[in-house]
């Protein structure tokens, strides 16, 4: 078994083990929560693993808090204006009020997510709304411009407000 500590110390150099349940996980992001101040790591290393990895970690942590808590501390930040994004949700969510993390100003990435993969449990949601500068915590990065070409902004959900809601999706 992984400790918490030994997990942390992974992350803090982009590292993913995706075989472990949400309680390992959970305990890491709380190592993460009180050390990353503390601790010298890669910013970016750990910004790829939230592109690639961040809806499993999610769906595994389970506490958007922490996980908001986490993010703020170990993205690379970003210079630049407020932008008008757009994100597929999941519709359940969506009604719950958690908003994910992840936004994208391609409308269409977006949509790509609202009717496929966020819809799968319940129906998906298009959402817009303009994001302040402040309310985002990084950039796209290569992964997510070059390679995935979701040109990903990680932002702050707390922090969004005028959400408009484009278009709702069936269940997949």
């Amino acid at each position: 078994m992984t400790s918490p500590t030994a997990l942390a110390a992974l992350f803090f150099k982009g590292g993913y083990v995706c075989d472990l349940d949400g309680s390992t996980w959970r305990a890491a992001f709380e190592y993460i929560d009180q050390h990353a101040t503390s601790v010298h790591f890669d910013k970016s290393a750990t910004h790829t693993l939230w592109t690639v990895n961040g809806g499993h970690l999610r769906n595994k942590i389970r506490d958007d808090a922490l996980i908001l808590r986490v993010l703020k501390k170990t993205m690379p930040g970003y210079q630049g204006n407020g932008l008008t994004l757009y994100r597929g949700e999941c519709k359940f969510l969506y009604e719950q009020q958690k908003i994910g993390f992840c936004w994208s100003p391609d409308i269409e990435v977006a949509k790509c997510f609202a009717r496929g993969l966020n819809a799968l449990e319940s129906g998906g949601v298009l959402l817009k709304t303009h994001v302040p500068a402040e309310a985002i915590l990084a950039g796209p990065n290569d992964h997510s411009a070059l390679q995935m070409r979701e040109f990903e902004y990680t932002c702050d959900p707390t922090n969004l407000q005028e959400i408009e809601v484009l278009q709702w999706f069936p269940k997949a």
